[in-house]
């Protein structure tokens, strides 16, 4: 049965209102994550392939929104910026990228390898409670014997980066800078792992 004018020029409303509202909300501005190029201090290369696993987090951490701590004991995130995509994954890739951008395991992928990095995020944000901005980074990270299930070594890797403002583009300049930090000495400890 067709549909009568009145009808059908309330849904073409509803439809053109629901249009104009999703194109009233602005998209966030998205930023990316950089894996480090060039390494001076890294051994000769381990001899044996490395699988990433995605890093444990916090819930406040699993998102692709980008973290700002005001106080020690509060949480929030910056207004209209985001990750390119949830922080875990994305640092996952960025890790298994810096691994192969350094050479520093004959081979490295995300499903299979005879050790594991296995690592826990512990703080991924720009701290603000002294009043200036601070990008600041902590992972946790085991290696493991992916036959045996046997921890081979453990250590945590932290940074805390200034920024030269707390604006978005600052604070992830120094995230990104922090971030290279402790991907160089992440990838640095894995090598002189001899097995």
């Amino acid at each position: 049965m067709p549909r009568s004018a009145p009808a059908l020029a309330t849904g073409l409303l509803c439809l053109g209102l629901v249009g104009c509202a999703l194109a009233a909300s602005k998209p966030p501005t998205t930023y990316d994550l950089v894996a480090p190029r060039s390494f001076s201090a890294t051994p000769r290369p381990a001899p044996w392939q490395l699988v990433v696993y995605e890093p444990t987090t916090v819930h406040a951490l699993e998102t692709n929104r980008l973290m700002v701590r005001p106080r020690a004991d509060q949480v929030s995130y910056y207004k209209g910026i985001a990750w390119s995509d949830r922080l875990p994954r994305l640092v996952q890739a960025r890790m298994i990228e810096t691994f192969q951008n350094s050479g520093a395991v004959k081979a490295v992928s995300s499903s299979t390898g005879q050790y594991a990095l296995v690592t826990d995020l512990r703080a991924f944000q720009i701290d603000v409670t002294s009043g200036k901005a601070f990008a600041e980074i902590e992972i946790f990270a085991k290696l493991v014997n992916t036959s045996s299930g046997k921890v081979m070594a453990t250590k945590g890797f932290s940074a805390r980066v200034p920024a030269t403002t707390d604006s978005p583009g600052d604070a992830i300049a120094a995230m990104n800078q922090a971030f290279t930090a402790v991907l160089q000495d992440t990838t640095t400890w894995v090598a002189s792992r001899r097995g």
